[in-house]
């Protein structure tokens, strides 16, 4: 081995040369800084969207209490609402999970060259870990439930007193752990995965069973279950990296839409120029990430793909006129980027996942236009 660090090795077919020591050595720091700073932006971007759902927890917690009726243990007066309460609170119960792994396991027994079997252990697993997860940070939190306090003012106080269990949501902890697994085996469905534990967390928020941070809280702590119940042991630091990126991205996302629904449309020149130029980002990121389509082979470099992406993120964050979107999508942006494959390598995923992506990316830009512009203001609170 010479002073460059190069250890060179003969065999048939000439010499190999692998590169370690000083080359090896700065890699392995230079690694190490970017996962360090890719988790503190996912830790902000987590604080920032936590800040803002607390804003919500009170007037949400007053608006759906004037709205239910007393008798009966409490019923919604609006169909839609009572209807989601009822429907997500049967579908995030615990035996309509566990038989969800059971019938998995029975398709991969059935049909072993299905996934079915570990997919089902896999699900089982990430139901352990966020039961555990879930009730040990409940009664360390020991947050009063909505029935108890309005306000959505609390203390960290240890308590094992029923009702003072409200933070985080174990209905939407333990749904999303298992979203998490069925969209690592099952990708095509993400929307589906991902959308069943969306409505089982607002089903825990109309029920009067939760605050909007509980079910943000359970969310996070689900998906980071389901990452660890996917990964091997040795490897939980970059599970849990996983699941945090996985919250960040999701909940940043709907505490955006939450934000324009509730907020109306400011006026003036100064929100005026800030939405035009947001809508220049949003259509400019578009352009870029579909040309492709256009161009002939399917073919695009990751920094590149990356870079339109987030072009379209904060676009959209502007277009929210808040600065705490902003805030949380600018850190999400850097997380993301330093965490990311820094080498502009060409890829060329298949046609069906290209489809896939892109079909699922035009239906949360416009759902997300629909709502800052159109819908701004819908829920009066």
């Amino acid at each position: 081995m010479g002073e460059t660090g190069e250890k060179c090795e003969r065999d048939g077919s000439g010499e190999k040369c692998k590169r370690n020591g000083g080359v090896d050595s700065r890699e392995s720091r230079r690694s190490r800084f970017s996962r360090l700073i890719s988790f503190i932006c996912l830790t902000a971007v987590l604080v920032c969207v936590y800040g803002g759902l607390r804003e919500f927890d009170g007037p949400v917690a007053q608006h759906l209490r004037a709205i239910t009726t007393p008798e009966g243990g409490g019923t919604l007066t609006v169909p839609w609402m009572a209807f989601v309460s009822h429907a997500g609170n049967w579908l995030g119960d615990g035996r309509q999970l566990l038989m969800v792994s059971a019938l998995l396991m029975a398709v991969g027994w059935a049909y072993p060259p299905s996934r079915g079997m570990r997919t089902g252990i896999e699900t089982l697993w990430a139901h352990g870990i966020a039961t555990v997860l879930v009730h040990t940070v409940k009664h360390l939190v020991g947050r009063p439930r909505p029935k108890f306090s309005t306000s959505g003012d609390w203390n960290v106080a240890p308590s094992l007193v029923s009702g003072f269990d409200s933070f985080p949501s174990g209905h939407t902890t333990v749904t999303f752990a298992l979203a998490a697994v069925l969209a690592r085996r099952f990708p095509h469905y993400n929307v589906v995965w991902f959308g069943l534990g969306t409505f089982v967390a607002l089903s825990r928020v109309l029920r009067g069973s939760h605050f909007t941070s509980d079910v943000f809280g359970g969310a996070v702590l689900g998906l980071v279950s389901g990452a660890l119940a996917l990964a091997p042991w040795k490897e939980w630091h970059t599970a849990v990296e996983t699941g945090l990126r996985q919250a960040a991205i999701g909940t940043v996302w709907v505490f955006a839409l939450l934000w324009g629904l509730i907020h109306p449309m400011e006026s003036g020149w100064d929100m005026s120029l800030v939405m035009g130029l947001g809508a220049m980002l949003v259509v400019g990121g578009l352009w870029g990430r579909l040309r492709r389509w256009w161009n002939g082979p399917a073919v695009l470099g990751r920094q590149a793909s990356q870079a339109w992406l987030m072009a379209i993120a904060l676009g959209l964050s502007l277009m929210t006129g808040s600065p705490l979107v902003m805030a949380a999508v600018g850190f999400l942006c850097v997380g993301l980027w330093v965490s990311g494959d820094q080498k502009d390598e060409m890829v060329e995923p298949s046609r069906s996942k290209m489809i896939v992506r892109d079909s699922e990316l035009v239906a949360v830009v416009l759902l997300s236009l629909v709502v800052l512009v159109a819908g701004r203001g819908a829920i009066s609170l």
